[in-house]
C-alpha cells in the first residue's frame, strides 16, 4: 500500500524544500556576511533533506531508473573534482587510477550518489588526514571493479555485520540510510558490493559492475544509436 503513495508524498515533501531553496536565494541577494553564513547553514541542511527523501525512496520501491552507457573514468573523475576541495581542507589526499575507458550500463545520477557517499564515509573516518585510494579496473571480458581505500579509524566485525541495513548508523547524526542507498544502487545495476575494513587501519570497499562493450548501429541527425551488449 505505501507504494502507491510514495509519487505523491515525496512531491508534497519537495514543494516546501523548493520553496525554501528559493526564499534562501532571493535572501542572500540583501544579506549581509553574518546572514550570509546562516543562510549557507539553511541551504546545505535543504540539500540534506532532499538528498535524504531520494535515499529513502530509492530504498523502499522497486528500480525504476534511466539506463544510459556510463564511462566511468569520466564520472570518477567529476565525482573527485567535487569533493576535492573539502578533501585539502582536511588534509586529505585522493589518489587516483584507472584502466580507461570503461564503460557499464547503469543511470549517472545514482552512481555518482554512490561514489559521493563512499568517498564521504572515507573522508569522515581520517581525522587526522591521510590518502584516500581510488581505482577503476577490468577484471575480466564481463566484470569490473570500483575500489575506494582509506586509513580511517577501520570498524569493528559488529558493525561490518550490520553496515548496510537500513537506519544503523555508528554516527551521532547519521540517518543510517547512505549505505543501505549504496548497496541498492548496486544491485539495482546487477553488480554487488563487499568490504574489508580493520581498525585503526582503515577500510576498503570493492564495487563490481557487469561491463559493456557497445557497436554503434545507426546515425542520424548528429544522433547516435549503440547496442549494448
Amino acid at each position: 500500500m505505501l507504494d502507491k503513495w510514495q509519487p505523491s508524498i515525496a512531491h508534497e515533501i519537495r514543494n516546501p524544500i523548493t520553496s525554501l531553496k528559493g526564499f534562501t536565494e532571493l535572501l542572500k541577494l540583501n544579506a549581509d556576511n553574518e546572514s550570509l553564513m546562516y543562510l549557507s547553514v539553511i541551504d546545505t541542511e535543504l540539500q540534506r533533506m532532499d538528498q535524504i527523501l531520494s535515499e529513502l525512496l530509492v530504498l523502499s520501491k522497486p528500480a525504476n531508473m534511466k539506463v544510459e552507457l556510463v564511462e566511468l573514468d569520466y564520472l570518477m573523475k567529476q565525482v573527485i573534482e567535487f569533493m576535492l576541495p573539502d578533501a585539502i581542507m582536511k588534509n586529505i589526499m585522493i589518489q587516483y587510477s584507472a584502466t580507461s575507458p570503461i564503460y557499464i550500463g547503469g543511470n549517472s545520477g545514482r552512481l555518482k550518489q554512490v561514489f559521493i557517499n563512499l568517498i564521504k564515509n572515507a573522508m569522515e573516518s581520517m581525522h587526522t588526514g591521510g590518502t584516500i585510494t581510488v581505482e577503476l579496473k577490468k577484471i575480466d571480458c564481463s566484470m569490473v571493479t570500483v575500489v575506494i581505500k582509506d586509513e580511517g579509524m577501520g570498524m569493528d566485525s559488529q558493525t561490518l555485520q550490520n553496515l548496510f541495513q537500513p537506519f544503523y548508523t555508528t554516527k551521532s547524526t547519521g540517518t543510517g540510510l547512505g549505505l543501505a542507498f549504496v548497496k541498492k544502487v548496486i544491485e539495482d545495476h546487477e553488480g554487488f558490493i563487499s568490504v574489508d575494513s580493520e581498525l585503526q587501519k582503515g577500510t576498503a570497499f570493492q564495487l563490481y559492475f557487469p561491463s559493456c562493450t557497445f557497436n554503434k548501429i545507426d546515425i542520424s541527425m548528429d544522433e547516435s544509436a549503440y547496442l549494448l551488449t
